[in-house]
C-alpha cells in the first residue's frame, strides 16, 4: 500500500478479464463522473479476447493506468493489488462489465463524509442482462426489515448490518460500494479462502468494527450473465461456502438464541434450493454438504427439515402467484 494517502482522492480500481463487450461503457461511465479527484487504475488479469487492444485507447487519459499482468491471479489476487497500488482517501473496485450513473461516486463520497464512522458506504444497484435491459433492482428482493430500515439514505450500524448481511448479501456487489482506505489497514485484504464469497466475508469483517452508509438511490448497473463467477462457479463450492461463512457468523455474533435458531434454518433453507433447484447436482453433492455442515455447526441439521418445508412454502407460493397472474392476463 502506498504511503502517501491523498484525502479526497478516490482510487477506482477496475479489474479486466474478458469482458471486451462491456469494457468501453465501464471506462465511460467512470471518466464521465461528476466527481473529478479521481485516479483509475485499470488492472487486466491475463485477458485471453480483446480487453487490453480496447484498454489501449484509454492510456493516454491523464486519469488512467493501465497494469497488464502476466499471469492470471484470479479477482482476490487483483484486487488486492489495486489496494496496494492505489494512494486514495477512498477506494472502489469498479468490476469490468459493470456500469454506473455518473453522480455515484459523488454521492458516494458525500455519504461518507456526513458519516465518519462508516467504513463503506453503498448504494442501490439496478440488475441489468448483458444486452443492458432492465431486470429489476437488488433492493426488490431484500427481506422486510431490510427495505424498512433503508427506504431513505440513512447510516447502518455495524451490528445491524452483520444482521442484514447473515440474511443476505445487501452489498449488492463490489461495484456499489466506497470504501475508507483505512478498513483495509484495519482489518486486512480479501482472504483467498473464499472462490465466490470473498466480498460477503470481508462485509461481515468490515461491520465488526465500522458502520455503514446508505445511499437509496440506484446508482449502479449491476450485470447478470453466465459468464460471472458466481454463475459459472459449481454449487458444490458456492454452497459450502455459504454454509462455512454464515454458520461461522452465527456462532461468531452476538445473537439471542431464537434469532440462532431462525437463521440456521435460513442456511438450511438455502440448502435446500441447491437441493430443489439443481436435484441431480444437489443430491450428487449432499454427502459432501452433510458431512461440512455437521463439522461446522452440527446443530444445524436439527433446523434441515424445517428449512426444507420453508423452501417448499416458497415454491408453491411462486408457482401459484405465478398462475394467477396468467389467468389475470
Amino acid at each position: 500500500m502506498t504511503d502517501a494517502v491523498k484525502r479526497g482522492l478516490v482510487s477506482v480500481v477496475v479489474p479486466s478479464y474478458n469482458y471486451a463487450q462491456f469494457i468501453v461503457k465501464r471506462m465511460d461511465s467512470l471518466i464521465n463522473q461528476t466527481y473529478q479527484d479521481i485516479e483509475i487504475l485499470v488492472i487486466d488479469d491475463c485477458s485471453r479476447d480483446n480487453s487490453i487492444e480496447v484498454l489501449r485507447r484509454y492510456e493516454s487519459h491523464p486519469k488512467v493506468r493501465l497494469v497488464v499482468r502476466e499471469q492470471n491471479g484470479g479477482w482476490v489476487v487483483v484486487n488486492n493489488q489495486g489496494v496496494e497500488m492505489s494512494s486514495g482517501e477512498f477506494i472502489i473496485f469498479a468490476q469490468c462489465d459493470d456500469d454506473c450513473d455518473p453522480r455515484m461516486i459523488e454521492r458516494l463520497v458525500g455519504a461518507m463524509k456526513i458519516n465518519p464512522t462508516a467504513g463503506i458506504a453503498f448504494c442501490r444497484s439496478l440488475l441489468v442482462d448483458e444486452h443492458d435491459r432492465l431486470l429489476g433492482a437488488d433492493f426488490a428482493g431484500r427481506e422486510r426489515s431490510f427495505r424498512t430500515r433503508c427506504a431513505t439514505d440513512t447510516l447502518v450500524t455495524g451490528l445491524e448490518i452483520s444482521r442484514f448481511l447473515l440474511h443476505s448479501c445487501v452489498i449488492p456487489n463490489l461495484s456499489a460500494a466506497l470504501i475508507r482506505r483505512e478498513c483495509f489497514s484495519t482489518i486486512g485484504n480479501f482472504t483467498s479462502s473464499y472462490r465466490v464469497s470473498g466480498d460477503w466475508d470481508w462485509f461481515f469483517r468490515v461491520a465488526s468494527r465500522y458502520d455503514v452508509a446508505y445511499v437509496a438511490e440506484p446508482l449502479n448497473r449491476f450485470r447478470q450473465h453466465k459468464t460471472t463467477i458466481r454463475s459459472s462457479t459449481k454449487g458444490r463450492v458456492i454452497y459450502e461456502e455459504y454454509f462455512r461463512l454464515l454458520l461461522g457468523q452465527i456462532k461468531l455474533l452476538e445473537l439471542t438464541f431464537f434469532e440462532r435458531c431462525r437463521l440456521r434454518t435460513r442456511v438450511m433453507y438455502l440448502w435446500g434450493a441447491h437441493l430443489f433447484s439443481q436435484p441431480r447436482a444437489g443430491l450428487r453433492n449432499f454427502p459432501y454438504h452433510l458431512s461440512r455442515i455437521f463439522q461446522l455447526d452440527p446443530l444445524a441439521l436439527v433446523f434441515f427439515v424445517p428449512g426444507l418445508v420453508l423452501c417448499v412454502i416458497k415454491i408453491v407460493g411462486k408457482a401459484y402467484n405465478g398462475s394467477n397472474r396468467v389467468k389475470s392476463a
